[in-house]
């Protein structure tokens, strides 16, 4: 016996409804694909936060609160290594706080405008009472006899579009238990911090410096640093 029409309504409906379900499942396991495929992603992608600085023909320590570099030997400055290249973190642990900038930025105002540091300033810094510093020491950068810098011979790191030249680095590396925070660095120019030149381009009281913050996870690396402190008191 051939169907009636309230029939076949109802077959189409079920039909379609069907159809309806399966591309609802459908989207929803591509989606959920596509979550855990991101995830993969952003697990696997690391940040190094000091990516931006070639290894040091030396490093100098400075444990918490002290303005004193520690003596150092070869054993040492492969400690000192190791903890500095461990604050890489994942891009997903980080998305997963909310961090979401992992370029340098200069130290600013609330107005924006850049915190410069004197000459004077950046030869006394030193860490607080929870903090460890780390210098970068790399070979001297030259200048002509104008006072003028031979770019060719110093380091350079870009940051918020400028280009900062520097033969030192002073990194400020405090705990910051276990999530993704933030450490400050300053790059500079030795030779501008005290030179008795009268040429502009090496009077110290022209020589100003900007601090730079970056994205890390210091954990390891202040739990590092901590033996290593404690190493020296034996």
């Amino acid at each position: 016996m051939a169907k009636t029409k309230t029939e076949k309504s109802k077959s189409v409906t079920v039909t379609r409804s069907h159809r309806r379900a399966n591309i609802a499942v459908i989207v929803v396991v591509c989606i959920a694909a596509l979550l855990l495929i991101t995830v993969g992603v952003l697990s696997g992608v690391h940040v190094d936060p000091l990516d931006g600085f070639d290894r040091p023909v030396r490093y100098e320590f400075y444990d918490r609160g002290s303005t004193a570099r520690a003596p150092s030997d070869n054993a040492m400055q492969s400690k000192i290594d190791s903890a500095v290249n461990s604050m890489d973190f994942s891009v997903m642990s980080a998305v997963l706080q909310w961090k979401w900038d992992y370029s340098y930025n200069f130290r600013r105002y609330e107005n924006d405008k850049k915190i410069e540091e004197s000459a004077s300033t950046v030869k006394s810094l030193a860490p607080s009472s929870s903090q460890y510093m780390i210098e970068y020491v790399y070979n001297d950068a030259k200048f002509d006899e104008n006072g003028n810098l031979i770019k060719s011979t110093a380091k350079s790191v870009e940051v918020d579009g400028e280009t900062v030249y520097f033969d030192r680095v002073k990194v400020l590396i405090g705990d910051t238990s276990g999530e993704v925070g933030l450490i400050t660095i300053y790059p500079y120019l030795y030779r501008r911090l005290d030179n008795q030149s009268d040429l502009d381009g090496l009077d110290p009281a022209l020589y100003f410096v900007t601090g730079i913050r970056v994205r890390a996870n210091t954990t390891e690396a202040y739990a590092a640093l901590g033996d290593l402190a404690e190493s020296l008191k034996v």
